[in-house]
């Protein structure tokens, strides 16, 4: 593969970032040699996939310009409605499965369909932020109602399989990860519509001047990027063998730090789904380091918020030492 091939999917930065975390790894083997382990390695590639999948979806919002604070309450309440359909009313896995993926689906599509009817005048960041920790509230308390905040059990053996199944001894949530992945990098890299989600996060007035459907663009990211967090509320929820409120909420502050780490832009038009799973597996580290050293979970958020500065600051480096490189270039021409 030829060096400009290979910067098409995977930048430098991230190169970077890949062997920082790398470095971090071999410092907790030396700390605990458990952590290199098969145990562990099928362990952090359970739940560090299940981590790159909530970051791939965040990052679909991100890209066009928006943000997701709802990632939480859709979490919620997809493990809480799959549970309600097959233990309460006895529906079909498959069929429950399905409309809680279609009730995901809709939510990112209406998060989208409000911000653009606002957008412009109004900045889209605005009307998005606003929706989106509103429907975080909104469906956190749908699912306490539904639940009386107490778990629902009682799934039957077969709804494990969704996210402890193996293919040969590779865990079932990596080889989502790997489909998934694959196919945001073919949207992104090899047809036009991905190259809408950069030109849209980037400037959406230029996007629709060149000819971009800018609103059409945001409604297929927010509708795949919900669809996603659906999907991960009914693996954690089938892992756990429990539809319950707690599961969810806590996820977003380290999400965000995940897309961050992995160089998704806030500012919109930035990013990779490559950053991103690398994202998801940087924060499922910390946790993994966390329970590896036995350290009190009171340090996960310490932990967590030293390394998204760390590697934030890394990044500004990075792009102060690219600036001057350029100025530098013009100086001497």
């Amino acid at each position: 593969m030829k060096l400009s091939s290979f910067k098409k999917f995977l930048s430098i930065s991230e190169v970077n970032r890949t062997i920082l975390i790398v470095i971090l790894s071999f410092v907790i083997y030396i700390l605990n040699p458990f952590f290199y382990t098969p145990a562990n390695f099928h362990l952090m590639a359970t739940w560090g996939s299940v981590f790159a999948l909530m970051v791939l979806g965040e990052m679909l919002y991100l890209i066009p310009g928006g943000i997701d604070l709802s990632l939480g309450g859709v979490i919620c309440i997809s493990n809480v409605f799959a549970a309600l359909f097959i233990i309460r009313y006895g529906l079909p896995m498959w069929l429950a499965v399905l409309i809680v993926l279609i009730i995901g689906a809709a939510i990112g599509f209406t998060t989208a369909l409000f911000a653009n009817t606002f957008s412009p005048p109004i900045r889209f960041i605005l009307p998005v932020f606003i929706f989106t920790i509103m429907l975080n509230f909104v469906l956190t308390g749908i699912g306490r109602i539904i639940t009386g905040a107490f778990p629902i059990y009682g799934f039957p053996d077969s709804y494990s399989i969704i996210s402890k199944a193996e293919l040969g001894h590779i865990p079932i949530t990596f080889v989502y990860l790997i489909i998934i992945a694959g196919i945001f990098v073919f949207i992104f890299y090899f047809r036009s519509i991905g190259w809408h989600f950069f030109a849209v996060g980037l400037n959406d007035e230029v996007a629709r001047k060149v000819g971009v459907n800018v609103k059409k663009t945001r409604l297929i990211a927010f509708t795949l990027g919900s669809l996603i967090q659906a999907f991960v509320g009914i693996i954690i929820g089938s892992y756990l063998a429990v539809g319950s409120v707690l599961i969810g909420p806590s996820y977003l502050l380290p999400i965000l730090a995940g897309a961050f780490i992995g160089g998704i832009s806030i500012a919109g038009g930035e990013g990779s789904p490559f950053g991103a799973v690398l994202g998801g597996f940087a924060i499922y580290l910390i946790e993994n380091f966390i329970v590896i050293l036995a350290i009190s979970s009171f340090w996960k958020e310490v932990a967590t918020g030293l390394f998204l500065f760390f590697f934030v600051l890394f990044d500004f480096y990075q792009k102060r030492r690219k600036a001057y490189g350029k100025i530098s270039a013009i100086t001497i021409k």
